[in-house]
Parts: structure tokens; C-alpha cells; sequence
């Protein structure tokens, strides 16, 4: 992929950034403690490191959100004015940053260029300032072009695209302001295969013309792919910072965790019971369907798919939170038609969505308060809460999922990634749900909350439970699951048994090729 023409990059092998002393503590815990980093320009520096390590405060003082204790940056040569975001930029600083710091009610055009605009001519002359609409709109599709994103009507609001959608939206935003810094944090997550190398060669694009990537990734198959360099922080020190062949999978984990990890004992059964938990018949919405879709009680089923597949879709129209406009879907053995995600609830379905800040948390909270939210009624006494029950309660789920805090009393948001998914899991798993249905579980999740979060699900589903999981991370897919169904353009076209697992018989089938590891039509039946 080519980058554009009048790119801020520059020469490769000259300064890009360069930090001295540079710490950050918040009252007496030092969350960041770097003496000394360079990098330069033409190279790609992966960041990894557990949840807390402190890869988002690196990103947060480069980026101008963060002020630092102590220490001076430089940008290209240029002081840092600590604190700044404005300044970050105008020294050619651009963040991708994992919670899009979108504006949902506006439009993917006006989200693009914020702040630039172009404005119709003259009218700059006359004190009063209209922006060119048809300009505006004309930019952005250029921008999205760019990045490899076609067919998106720029005049929606973003608050009406998915994530993977909104993800590409953000990429293009910060590549539009031309940057000497890219920085990308968890830039695939919540991407397929075929978008991931999109923005991996994207990437490489920027360092190919002078510019410096900063790249923190939870998936490490990808860091190995894409990093020149490969610096590993944890407990906010820079612990490791290796060539391209130290950087073994092995040795990454070792140095994140400072200690081998060891992978987690998850062999799924080779035949489940056979007890039909969810029965979907031509199943259809709005851009899903016809889907026919078993689930089996004890069975842990994936769902794969480029992205716009409608992986999502799915499990949102099974648990009422978008309309069905046709066919079936039976659950426990009844006609199932929930008029809301509450009724779903109700019913014994669970679902942790793959937005956990807009969909799952409340960010302002206590992490008692969220992880007790589906089990109020149980621990209340006709209607009324009772806080020694709550408190307990909620003790007992952060325990049970090895949730690590300082108080169940702290906001929710103050916890790491890893722990705020694994206090989601903790909510549902509480509930003594039926069927669990998880879309992109362990997105931003580092490597030793991942293990975790497997064994929660095998052992789950070990006792009985139903789970249905979107992923675009064929490698979760293919280590958890006992069937992987297959989907494009909204539909079901594969269903591959375990014994036939392959990344090529996903991929062949999810660009709509058929395969002989692939049965086409009904799903499980």
C-alpha cells in the first residue's frame, strides 16, 4: 500500500522520538519509569506488555494526554510541550487510540476532518466561516480509500456503525493528519484477518516513508510479523527491548510476565451432549440471514467471518437487541421471541458484547456495583437491596475469576482491561446462564488474561453451559472451540468440525469459496 505524496514522514534513520527520565506516578505508585528510549525514523517499535504494564500512560505522555511526572520528550527534534495534545500533533504525533475518541452523533465525514474542514471560498474573507459540504464529503472518501475502506456513506453517524467499522474510521483520521508518530494501540482487535493486514500494511507504508510506528499489540503472532524492534514494559519499566529474532513468542511472554506462562490445559471434548440448547431456523434481520444455527448444551461454538460478515448481527437478533424480521429461533425447547435484551435475560441468556465501555460497564461505578448488576434481584428482599448480601456477593464473583483490585469499592474503570472482561464474565456467570454468547471476548485482553478467560469458558461449558463466540482471532476460534461456523454477507456457509480445523478452511470459506473441510447450509443440525 502506498502512502500519500505529501507525507510529513521524512528521511529514514533520522530521530522520531526521544525520551530522558521521563516517569509518571500518581501519588506515591510510579505507574511509568522510562530513563531512557529513542526511536527512529523508518522503523516499526512494537510495545507489549501485560494489562497495567503501562503501554496506554507511554501512549497517553507521547500523545500530549498525559502530563509526566518528570523527564523531557522530543518529537523530531522539537520539545515536548508536556501535556499538550494540540502540541503533540502540530510536532506530527497522530494516536489510534483503543477507545475511539469518536463523536457518535456525527457524521463519518465531520468525524474525519474535526477541526479542518475545508470551508467554501471566500468565505473566510467575509468573518463568517461555511464549510464546503461537498468538500468535506469528497475528503473524506479519500481518506477511507486510502486506508482500503470502501462503500461506507460518509454522511451516517458513526454511533451507527460497528466497531470493526468505526475502528477503520479512526485509523483513517489519524493517517489524514499525516503524522511523524503513528501510534497504534490495538489497531486489529476488533478486526478480520483480511482488515488486520490492511492496517499492518499501512504500517509498513508510514515506515517506508520515513515515518515512526509505535504498535502495542496483545497479539503477539502479529507483533512478530510487523516490528523492526520489540520493547517489552511491565510494572511500567522497559524490561526488554529486542531485535526481530530474539522476540520469540516464548521469550515476549517471559519478559511480560517474568516467568514462563504456562498455556492453559484446555482440551474440548471430542463428542457433547447432544441436548439442543438454541435452535435458529431462517433467522433474518436487518443484514443478516437466512441463518440456520444449532447449539448444544456443553458445546462451545464459534463464529468467524470477515468483518461486515455479520458475526455480531447474530448474536445481537438471538438476544432481542436488534428486531428479527423472520424465521425461528427456539431456546430450552420453546419458541423464543424476545422484545428485549431484558427478556433474553430473563430467559437465561447472557452476552458480553465487544464494546465493554459502551456496552457492558458502567465506567463511573463501583466494580461492586457492575459485577452484581445481573443478580439484583436474587440478593434483594422484596424489592430491596440488601448491601451485606450485595457486598458479599460481589466478593465472592471477583474471587471466583481471579479479578484484581484494591476494593470492591473502586470505580470499575480504574481496573486494567483484562480484569474489567473478566468482572463481565463474572456478572453473567453469576446468573447461572443457559447460553453465554460472547463477541470478540478478550479484545485488549493481554496474554495471561486471555489463558485465564479460556479456562473460564471451557470450565463453563464443562458444566452444561451453551456458548456461541464471535471472534476475529482465528487462533481463539481454533484453541477453544468444539465447531467453528462460518459467515459472509450475513449468512452461514460453513460449519467445520474440530477434526478439520484449519485457518486455510476458515479463510476459503469466508471469502465465499467453497471447501471441503466446509459443509454449506444447515449449521449444526
Amino acid at each position: 500500500m502506498e502512502p500519500p505524496t505529501d507525507t510529513r514522514a521524512g528521511t529514514p534513520g533520522g530521530s522520531a522520538v526521544s525520551l530522558l527520565d521521563v516517569s509518571k506516578a500518581y501519588g506515591p505508585v510510579k505507574v511509568l519509569d522510562i530513563p531512557r528510549l529513542d526511536l527512529s525514523r523508518g522503523q516499526i517499535v512494537a510495545v507489549v506488555g501485560e494489562n497495567g504494564a503501562g503501554k496506554s500512560t507511554l501512549m497517553g505522555v507521547l500523545s500530549g494526554t498525559i502530563t509526566p511526572t518528570t523527564g523531557t520528550i522530543d518529537i523530531a527534534g522539537q520539545p515536548l510541550q508536556p501535556g499538550r495534545p494540540a502540541h503533540s500533533r502540530e510536532l506530527g504525533v497522530a494516536l489510534v487510540a483503543q477507545e475511539f475518541p469518536l463523536v457518535g452523533q456525527l457524521s463519518v465525514a465531520e468525524n474525519l476532518l474535526l477541526g479542518r474542514r475545508p470551508a467554501r471560498a471566500g468565505s473566510r474573507l467575509t468573518g463568517r466561516v461555511v464549510f464546503d459540504r461537498s468538500g468535506t464529503r469528497a475528503e473524506a472518501r479519500a481518506l477511507l480509500a486510502e486506508v482500503g475502506v470502501h462503500h461506507v456513506d460518509v454522511d451516517r453517524p458513526v454511533e451507527r456503525f460497528p466497531v470493526p467499522v468505526r475502528q477503520m474510521i479512526e485509523i483513517a483520521k489519524a493517517w489524514g493528519h499525516r503524522p511523524v508518530v503513528l501510534i497504534l494501540d490495538e489497531p486489529t482487535s476488533s478486526l478480520g484477518p483480511v482488515e488486520a493486514e490492511r492496517v499492518l500494511d499501512l504500517a509498513r507504508a508510514h515506515a517506508a516513508a520515513g515515518g515512526a510506528v509505535l504498535f502495542i499489540g496483545h497479539r503477539l503472532d502479529e507483533v512478530k510479523a510487523i516490528a523492526d524492534r520489540v520493547i517489552v514494559l511491565r510494572s511500567g519499566r522497559l524490561v526488554a527491548d529486542l531485535t526481530p529474532e530474539e522476540a520469540t513468542e516464548e521469550r515476549m511472554i517471559r519478559e511480560m510476565v517474568g516467568s514462563e506462562l504456562a498455556r492453559a490445559d484446555l482440551t474440548p471434548p471430542s463428542s457433547v451432549e447432544r441436548t439442543t440448547a438454541l435452535s435458529v431456523r431462517g433467522l433474518t434481520a436487518d443484514g443478516l440471514g437466512p441463518v440456520d444455527l444449532d447449539v448444544h448444551a456443553g458445546e462451545i461454538v464459534g463464529v468467524a467471518g470477515l468483518m461486515g460478515s455479520g458475526r455480531s448481527r447474530l448474536l445481537h437478533t438471538v438476544i432481542g437487541a436488534q428486531p428479527r424480521t423472520g424465521g425461528s429461533v427456539v431456546f430450552g425447547g420453546a419458541d423464543f421471541r424476545p422484545r428485549h435484551p431484558a427478556d433474553a435475560v430473563e430467559a437465561g441468556i447472557g452476552l458480553v458484547p465487544e464494546d465493554r465501555k459502551v456496552q457492558s460497564l458502567l465506567p463511573a461505578h463501583s466494580v461492586r456495583w457492575n459485577v452484581t448488576l445481573s443478580t439484583l434481584r436474587r440478593i434483594s428482599s422484596r424489592g430491596v437491596l440488601r448491601p451485606r448480601a450485595d457486598k458479599e456477593h460481589a466478593a465472592r464473583i471477583v474471587k471466583d475469576l481471579g479479578v484484581r483490585l484494591h476494593s470492591q469499592e473502586q470505580l470499575i474503570s480504574d481496573l486494567s482491561g483484562g480484569n474489567q472482561q473478566k468482572a463481565v464474565f463474572g456478572r453473567w456467570l453469576a446468573a447461572d446462564p443457559r447460553l453465554l454468547l460472547l463477541d470478540e471476548p478478550t479484545r485488549g485482553v493481554d496474554v495471561g488474561a486471555k489463558a485465564e478467560i479460556y479456562r473460564l469458558i471451557d470450565t463453563a461449558a464443562q458444566d452444561g453451559l451453551a456458548v456461541l463466540v464471535a471472534s476475529s482471532e482465528l487462533e481463539e476460534l481454533l484453541w477453544i472451540c468444539h465447531r467453528i461456523v462460518v459467515m459472509a454477507h450475513g449468512r452461514v456457509v460453513a460449519d467445520i468440525p474440530r477434526d478439520r480445523f484449519s485457518k486455510e478452511a476458515i479463510m476459503t470459506a469466508a471469502a465465499g469459496t467453497p471447501t471441503g473441510a466446509a459443509t454449506q447450509g444447515r449449521a449444526g443440525a
